[in-house]
């Protein structure tokens, strides 16, 4: 059984920010000077990636997981860190052992393009947009030099049946593999009850998987297979099965998971949610606990930029069961943003798209004061998004906050969007007539 935690707007109980805040006049006065901006959909991608190409890694957010615009300008962004300043590597917030088809396919080991496109793993990653991506990154690799060419890779652990089933290839010792597949079944249930405040079965297989990563630390491996990709399973697959057990667990070990597969000079895209990429604790889970880009910042320091997304109006897509129960795309859409909020400042500037490095602001005290505050903003997750989210984010006092430059190291606002394209089109979940 697989458990799959997704994000989606939420409010803390408690949640208020600053009564609306006027337009912030030194904050339109330093964008027109300092950001990249232009109109909807054409932000110049070499232009922006030139300000990112001093890190080592590179977080690419989003504010919900189905905007065309969004994942066309992270799309065109990767390929010009590729392209004009040395980045070798594309990591995705997808499962690791999943992902290594997207990884066959760029290099050419494989022509089929819908296998690769099922290592995203979820159908909210099934899109057009990713096609893209994969495809750009196989041309790319066509015709690189061996030391330029670019590799996929996955950081998350969500898949706990493809990394057993991994594993059980790279370990001659079907005893163990046999005791891997064993967890992995075991780990729904006791996951469920964990949730239900009930941990004695999720400590259990905790205290299992020690010595399971010990026995494959030892094992023999399968003729032509790498010890080191053992390795890297077996942190997958501890990840998979102890992740959910702190509130901040999951994040923890996708930056752990990302760092693993990383030499000490490579440098990495990694695509994610705002909520993963940001430098901060994971607000809206009401606890502490750092985001995946918070321990990629503890790690790395200045050598990881965190960039973050907010979107004005329009359109995008989260997956929800039709009216059959099947699973599909669903579209929504946000009107103007709510007075004071994040948005609502951004699309007053009259810029547009727009692109700003928050590490090069200015020391005026009023622009300071508005980076440093709350400014509450929409973001969505891959479901659960309700049929009114439009309705539901009018008031900006309840909202969740971003903090520009406590979160992220630059910014991205795009005025308006669309929702992305599925692959299968079939899967669009018509409006109720």
């Amino acid at each position: 059984m697989r458990i799959t935690r997704c994000l989606l707007w939420i409010l803390l109980p408690g949640t208020h920010l600053c009564a609306a805040q006027p337009h912030t006049p030194a904050l339109n006065t330093w964008l027109r000077a300092a950001a990249v901006h232009a109109p909807t959909g054409t932000l110049d991608a070499g232009r922006i990636a030139a300000q990112l190409a001093d890190a080592r890694v590179v977080g690419l957010g989003e504010a919900t997981h189905g905007q065309h615009e969004a994942f066309d300008l992270k799309r065109r962004l990767t390929m010009a860190l590729i392209r004009e300043h040395g980045f070798r590597t594309v990591a995705y917030e997808a499962s690791a052992s999943q992902a290594r088809a997207c990884n066959d396919y760029i290099q050419g080991r494989s022509a089929d393009r819908a296998a690769a496109m099922r290592g995203f793993g979820m159908l909210i990653w099934d899109i057009e947009e990713n096609a893209a991506l994969l495809d750009d990154l196989r041309a790319w690799n066509a015709t690189a030099a061996a030391a330029d060419r670019v590799r996929f890779i996955g950081f998350d652990a969500q898949d706990g049946g493809t990394v057993a089933a991994r594993i059980g290839e790279l370990v001659a010792d079907t005893a163990l593999a046999g005791r891997v597949h064993a967890l992995v079944e075991r780990h729904g249930m006791a996951t469920q009850q964990l949730f239900q405040g009930d941990r004695a079965a999720f400590d259990a297989l905790s205290a299992e998987i020690d010595a399971v990563e010990r026995d494959l630390a030892q094992a023999s491996i399968t003729p032509g297979a790498d010890r080191h990709e053992l390795r890297l399973r077996g942190q997958e697959l501890r990840a998979f099965i102890t992740m959910y057990g702190t509130p901040g667990g999951r994040d923890r070990e996708m930056a752990e998971l990302l760092l693993a597969q990383l030499g000490p000079d490579e440098r990495c895209v990694a695509w994610a949610h705002n909520a993963h990429v940001q430098r901060s604790a994971l607000g809206y889970l009401g606890v502490e606990d750092p985001a995946m880009g918070g321990h990629l910042a503890t790690a790395l320091k200045q050598d990881y930029y965190a960039l973050g997304f907010a979107f004005g109006s329009g359109g995008f897509q989260a997956n929800a069961p039709d009216s059959t129960g099947r699973w599909g795309f669903k579209r929504y859409h946000h009107s103007a943003p709510a007075t004071g909020s994040l948005e609502a400042e951004l699309a007053a500037t009259g810029l547009g798209d727009l692109f700003v490095d928050l590490r090069s602001a200015p020391a005026d005290s009023s622009l300071q004061r508005w980076l440093h505050t709350g400014h509450g903003h929409r973001w969505w997750g891959g479901y659960q998004v309700p049929d009114d989210c439009d309705e539901r984010t009018r008031d900006a006092a309840q909202l969740m906050p971003m903090v520009p430059a406590d979160d992220f190291d630059g910014l991205v606002f795009l005025l308006r969007t669309t929702p992305a394209v599925p692959t299968d089109r079939s899967r669009i979940i018509p409006p109720p007539r």
